[in-house]
């Protein structure tokens, strides 16, 4: 199979002739052999993409037919699922059951709720007792650079477009090189629903590819979901232009158990976060925070249902974690797993890379937990993105906030209580942006999410993420017949 760039309406080649090779992560196949961008392939889709915001009709079409076309996305999604399902199942391993119930069904959710916002955001008109008329607007960016990380190829890239589109952006998605192919096939499907072309490109590569995107002087706005030291690194560049950036970054979720929780429900809940999706998820409860008293019991039941985790094909309706994305990925948890023990906290469930000897090859990760582990471990601080959990313990509710808060990042957290009280009083004192009581990785469209502290900048969901995708206008008009006099006459 054979991959190119979406530009300008057109599936087409690197002009340099170059290609890369997506990895099925549980095979260690060739996938597709994949375009592979560069400077002039960049600037090939930003002119597009300037080209359509200035000069076509997509900022200009009635805010009503915009979002038509943005709904007629979600149709077409939703009679895709089956094979956008099996697409992000081969390309990063992410178990098909996930994909087709969870991902897909979402990402149709969030371009219908988009498709309904153009028409409904009006501008604003303040009230003078000047004799001036004053309103204010907002307006799109222009070109919008869209970079999308691995482990949520396709849920990703929509969070990210549909906002912008709706706004009346155009947008060039660039999409992590381990896994490329359903962003194409989302450009694809752009076209299929009357989006004009240049409206949506998507050009391939790597990091050399995003680094040009970023400094591409026709960008207006940049949208990177990914790791905290490379959102740094594009707000260093961005600030040489002064260019609005929004953030969605790394991440050390905290699950934390207090001894009053339901506890079939909150191990259900911390065996879900902590190790869906292999630990590949920036919310990914990885550090269990428990109410000492009840740790013990907890962690022989959490173990126990871990051990029994499914893992194996995920192109399977009947796999629970499929592998890691790549080999990169798989040597980097395999170095945190020798970390840990390194560090001095103890295997609890020893997981681990290959842990099952039938499995010759792919690049699958078993889950691990660790006991024993102190607050300024690297296991407690830094983001693995594997199914590894480090467990903390607490006395009290004190306690167990310094430990939620003791970390750079803020991004989620949940919180396991029966105590109602305590519950909200938990959500304002732990430092992130999302807080889940009682329940776990719960998404709505129209619900904004953003990062705290080193997580991020900037709203997904809701239309605080269409109003991040415009810019204020103000304007100030005089109605009366009144001079303006200043200065010698």
């Amino acid at each position: 199979m054979r991959i190119g760039h979406i530009v300008d309406g057109c599936e087409v080649d690197s002009l340099s002739g170059r290609i890369f090779t997506s990895i099925n992560p549980a095979t260690e196949e060739v996938l597709a052999e994949v375009a592979d961008g560069d400077d002039q392939d960049v600037d090939r889709a930003v002119r597009s993409s300037r080209q359509a915001f200035d000069e076509g009709p997509w900022r200009r079409m009635p805010p009503w037919e915009r979002g038509r076309l943005i709904g007629k996305v979600a149709e077409i999604i939703r009679r895709k699922t089956d094979e956008l399902a099996m697409l992000d199942a081969l390309d990063c391993g992410k178990p098909l059951k996930d994909n087709k119930y969870g991902d897909i069904p979402v990402c149709a959710r969030i371009f219908e709720y988009y498709g309904g916002v153009p028409d409904k955001f009006r501008s604003v008109v303040f009230p003078s007792e000047t004799g001036l008329f004053n309103y204010a607007v907002r307006e799109p960016y222009g070109v919008v650079a869209g970079i999308v990380p691995w482990n949520y190829p396709f849920l990703n890239s929509c969070i990210k477009l549909a906002p912008a589109l709706a706004a009346g952006n155009t947008v060039v998605l660039k999409m992590a090189e381990q896994t490329p192919l359903s962003t194409v096939e989302l450009g694809r499907i752009c076209l299929e629903a009357g989006i004009p072309a240049g409206v949506v490109n998507v050009v391939n590569g790597g990091p050399e590819t995003g680094a040009a995107l970023v400094r591409h002087p026709g960008i207006d706005k940049i949208s990177f979901t990914g790791s905290t030291s490379t959102g740094k690194a594009i707000l260093r560049a961005a600030a040489e232009r002064v260019l609005p950036v929004m953030l969605e970054l790394g991440a050390k979720s905290p699950s934390i158990v207090f001894a009053d929780a339901d506890m079939q429900q909150a191990l259900a809940g911390v065996l879900f976060s902590g190790f869906f999706n292999a630990g590949q998820i920036c919310t990914t409860g990885s550090r269990l925070i428990i109410e000492e008293s009840v740790a013990g019991e907890f962690l022989e039941k959490l173990a126990a249902r871990a051990s029994r985790l499914r893992v194996g094909d995920p192109a399977s309706e009947q796999t629970d974690l499929g592998p890691v994305v790549s080999r990169a990925q798989y040597e980097r948890v395999g170095r945190y797993l020798a970390l840990g023990e390194e560090e001095g906290a103890r295997t609890y469930l020893s997981g681990g890379l290959r842990h099952d000897p039938s499995f010759a090859k792919g690049f699958f990760v078993w889950p691990a937990i660790y006991v024993g582990v102190r607050p300024e471990m690297r296991i407690a601080q830094e983001e693995i993105f594997g199914p590894v959990l480090s467990v903390l313990t607490f006395k009290d509710e004190t306690e167990a906030v310094r430990l939620a808060n003791g970390i750079s990042y803020g991004l989620a957290a949940s919180i396991w209580t029966s105590n109602l009280g305590r519950a909200h009083r938990m959500a304002a004192a732990v430092q992130a942006g999302i807080i889940w009581c009682n329940t776990v990785e719960y998404w709505d469209p129209s619900v904004p999410t953003g990062g705290q502290k080193q997580s991020g900048l900037g709203e997904d969901f809701g239309m605080e993420a269409y109003r991040t995708y415009t810019k204020a206008k103000s304007v100030f008009v005089n109605l009366t017949d009144s001079r303006l006099e200043w200065g010698p006459q």
